[in-house]
């Protein structure tokens, strides 16, 4: 019998075997049935986050994926409810909710035991981000394996940011969509992680490394095939936008360096940004922006 669930967690390089061990046992405690899940520990030899998440996905026999990484756990009694809903209503995507941890221990039980499974449905996973700001990490979804099977999506090969074109891309290829505040997924913000490293030629190089995913996504727009996934992913793209000039304010970069960048943004098209009431922090910041790329760049 195949699986119902693939569940991949990329691990390679000086990857601790503890915390994965960790991760491991948080899945098995989820009371789930022998035979409807399998856990594929996948290891790539470019040692990027993307490239073990394809090699797993060629592994994967399940009718849906679910990425988890080693460093992080499932919360106690929370993937069976999910489960349910995905074999009731078929989704392409099932998104859902994830609680930050600090320590493995501190996890506040009393708050999950009440947890509500209410959801909206969405006819598109292009609906639903025309409409929404969004956390783009692939570790809150379930994702079809046919879909991303039949829309040829892998992950760029890159241990920044690919999650957040991944995601973007199989929002505009999925139908029906799923989305849930429900907790499912016990986040550890780490300061040894890819994501919390502050040396200054890792700053440089997740800098480099969201500027090319930026210019992915624009040239990926040119092929939306409606005025419904180009609207969808155009929003996206603007607000990705906003956040690259937080992630270089955030770096620690040099106004000159800021300067530079913005340049190359606006010579490729992703500035200035367009006058759009996506949100009120989006028109508040929006202005700003522009007035400095009319000005000074």
């Amino acid at each position: 019998m195949s699986p119902f669930i693939s569940i991949i967690i990329p691990f390679y390089g000086t990857a601790d075997p503890v915390l994965l061990q960790r991760c491991l046992d948080s899945i098995r405690r989820q009371g789930m049935e022998e035979g409807s899940y399998e856990i594929i520990v996948a290891d790539d030899e470019s040692q990027t986050t993307g490239g073990a998440r394809n090699n797993g996905m060629q592994q994967a026999h399940g009718e849906y994926l679910f990425f988890v990484d080693a460093d992080d756990v499932l919360l106690p009694n929370t993937l069976p409810s999910c489960l349910s809903l995905l074999r009731l209503y078929s989704p392409d995507i099932l998104k859902f909710g994830f609680q930050e941890l600090t320590c493995y221990f501190s996890l506040e039980r009393q708050n999950l035991i009440n947890q509500s499974l209410s959801y909206v449905e969405y006819p598109s996973g292009a609906d639903f981000m025309v409409l929404n700001n969004f956390t783009g990490v692939v570790w809150t979804h379930f994702f079809r394996r046919s879909l991303l099977e039949t829309s040829s999506l892998y992950f760029s090969e890159t241990s920044f940011f690919e999650d957040e074109e991944f995601v973007a891309k199989a929002y505009l290829f999925a139908r029906k969509m799923l989305v849930t505040s429900y907790k499912v997924y016990g986040y550890y913000r780490s300061s040894s992680s890819l994501t919390g490293m502050t040396a200054d030629e890792k700053c440089r190089e997740r800098i480099l490394a969201f500027r090319e995913m930026l210019f992915r996504l624009k040239a990926f727009s040119q092929s939306a095939t409606s005025i419904e996934r180009l609207e969808a992913l155009d929003r996206r793209i603007h607000f990705l936008v906003i956040d690259y000039i937080r992630q270089m304010w955030r770096n620690k970069c040099s106004m000159k360096e800021i300067k530079q960048q913005l340049t190359v943004l606006k010579r490729n098209g992703l500035l200035p940004l367009p006058t759009k009431k996506y949100s009120w922090k989006y028109c508040l910041v929006c202005p700003v922006i522009n007035v400095y790329i009319r000005f000074a760049i």
